[in-house]
């Protein structure tokens, strides 16, 4: 069961990411709809894992903007993150391009242990 739990939450976060660019690219309708369902269908399967979000989490309607599938997808991920897990610090990367001279940098999340 709990195995189940960490691939569902791995898809909110795919859900909440793919809404996230459906909201800033303006998409179809469709795309909103769709991501509206899936977080629905993943809630429903958690509700059945954990009766306690049955309390805490409602469906989302099927015409709600990408942003607000996007939030509700985050809080639910939020739910079920570990307040001990690894904090993610934010670094910089350079690498070199052949089709550039210049150097390039980009941030990157990091994982981050303080003991």
């Amino acid at each position: 069961m709990e195995r189940e739990t960490v691939k569902l939450v791995n898809v909110l976060r795919r859900i909440a990411r793919a809404a996230g660019y459906a909201n800033w690219i303006k998409s179809d309708p469709e795309a909103a709809r769709f991501c509206a369902t899936q977080y629905n269908r993943v809630l429903a399967r958690l509700r059945d894992l954990e009766p306690n979000l049955k309390t805490i989490f409602a469906p989302l309607a099927g015409d709600v903007s990408p942003d607000v599938t996007r939030i509700a997808a985050r809080e639910l991920v939020a739910y079920f993150e570990d307040e001990g897990s690894e904090p993610q610090a934010w670094g910089f990367a350079l690498s070199c391009g052949e089709r550039s001279m210049r150097p390039k940098a980009r941030c990157i999340p990091i994982s981050v242990r303080c003991d």
